[in-house]
């Protein structure tokens, strides 16, 4: 039984935004993947894929790589060692967080 001065396990804020998990699960289960594949997967707009993905960068949590082909852009992306540490920390936080047994820190009812 889990003793009730234990705090409550808390998940990387950072990581646990909707579409920065989006983005880091996906990028866990690969080496790499482009941004149209992202966007499509992930559901999100080409604003905020970019958006979140400069925020990751500026982190340290990915890495992105463009190159120029033909007269497009061609950008990879690249989840760095941090963050396939920092994915693998969060869903242990997860884990950890479900098999948290909230009955303990309930007021014991005295009779």
């Amino acid at each position: 039984m889990t003793d009730a001065s234990e705090k409550l396990p808390a998940p990387n804020r950072l990581v646990h935004e909707p579409a920065r998990l989006a983005i880091l699960t996906v990028l866990s289960a690969c080496r790499s993947a482009d941004f149209l594949f992202l966007e499509q997967v992930t559901g999100l707009s080409k604003g905020n894929l970019s958006v979140q993905l400069t925020n990751l960068e500026a982190v340290g949590l990915v890495e992105i790589h463009k190159e120029l082909l033909g007269k497009k852009t061609h950008t990879m992306v690249t989840l760095t060692t941090l963050g396939r540490d920092e994915i693998e920390r969060y869903w242990h936080t997860m884990d950890q967080l479900r098999s948290y047994r909230v009955s303990s820190l309930l007021p014991q009812e005295s009779w």
